[in-house]
């Protein structure tokens, strides 16, 4: 089976409201759909996101690598390992638009097994809990944001941290108290801090039970994290620090992290997802499955990669939720604080926009 052909489809979508964090504010969704069709007629779909303040990624720089893919893929046989080395060398700073490629290829793989794409990835669970996003805002509109997740059946909540000590020990006590003792909550610093103010933030929250803190210091300072890791007494979760194998095994060799967040768009794909998930599992490091502002395709492509390997003991799959509009039909369902897969064979989400 080969590629016979490669299309790309800009989109755009409105925001219910601005998505804020610590590096920056995104207040609408720009992105790229993809198609592939093969040489037997199967079509699989994709999504590229570019977000400049985390992977480097802008629209013009996906356009522009979609571009030389759209030409350089046709012909080749339908292998996700090959097709991924090819991209590389096509376009080494390429993620985002290799990621939409890589997911239409695996796609088509699940529309051809007659399988929802999880159970050709490992079928190792069947649902999956996930985390679900308070915002960058004082601690009143946290409580209001924090209570309309719990009357959504948001079991597990992440907090975004990045104000200053006070304010952000606010938001996380005011999440606290509206959701109660029974839920789970992860903070994400989004490399806010130094590491002496990480820890001084870490032992005010702890005492309101923290599963992690996410990406605390700036990416590249990994001894900042391990001094972190090893001065807090709640774990920490590596994110913007890794975004490939070279990266994982650099924050491994200094035990700078127990964790390690996984995002398609920030590693270039499912298949070099599975390379560092399988890795961090040999490290005894076990992982979650994250993304950025999504819709529904590349969510459900993330979350068939989770539901299919055993080392992921977190998910971070609310994206489609900041959208007006969902942009695709299918996709993931969200009951009780869980994510389950569709049952359509592939990924089971298609844009609704046609190429």
């Amino acid at each position: 089976m080969k590629i016979k052909e490669l299309q790309f489809k800009k989109i755009n979508i409105e925001m219910k409201k601005p998505f804020k964090i610590a590096l920056g504010s995104t207040d609408s969704y720009e992105g790229y759909f993809v198609k592939v069709v093969s040489d037997s007629g199967l079509t699989g779909y994709g999504e590229a996101i570019p977000t400049p303040f985390i992977t480097g990624d802008t629209m013009g720089s996906v356009e522009a690598e979609l571009s030389i893919f759209r030409q350089a893929l046709k012909g080749l046989e339908l292998s996700t390992e090959a097709v991924n080395e090819r991209m590389k060398a096509l376009a080494r700073s390429s993620k985002a638009s290799r990621a939409a490629v890589d997911m239409a290829l695996y796609d088509i793989l699940g529309k051809k097994a007659d399988l929802p794409l999880y159970q050709i990835l490992g079928g190792y669970r069947s649902s999956m809990k996930t985390s679900y996003t308070v915002d960058l805002v004082a601690a009143p509109e946290a409580k209001i944001q924090a209570k309309e997740l719990l009357d959504d059946g948001v079991l597990f909540f992440k907090i975004k941290l990045g104000k200053s000590i006070d304010e952000d020990f606010d938001r996380v006590k005011a999440v606290r108290e509206v959701i109660g003792d029974d839920k789970m909550i992860c903070v994400d610093f989004n490399q806010s801090y130094s590491p002496k103010k990480a820890v001084e933030l870490s032992s005010k929250i702890a005492k309101f039970g923290i599963e992690f803190l996410e990406q605390p210091v700036v990416r590249d300072d990994i001894k900042g994290m391990k001094f972190v890791r090893m001065n807090s007494s709640i774990p920490v979760m590596a994110d913007e620090a890794v975004f490939s194998l070279s990266d994982l095994s650099n924050v491994v060799y200094e035990e700078a992290a127990d964790f390690v967040n996984i995002k398609l768009m920030k590693c270039g794909g499912i298949t070099d997802a599975l390379k560092i998930v399988k890795t961090a599992q040999v490290f005894r490091m076990p992982t979650m499955m994250g993304c950025m502002v999504e819709t529904k395709l590349a969510n459900t492509a993330a979350l068939h990669v989770a539901l299919g390997q055993p080392n992921f003991a977190y998910s971070d799959l609310d994206g489609f939720s900041s959208l007006k509009e969902p942009g695709v039909t299918g996709g993931l369902n969200f009951i009780k604080g869980l994510n389950y897969p569709p049952k359509e064979s592939g990924i089971g989400s298609t844009p609704l926009s046609s190429f």
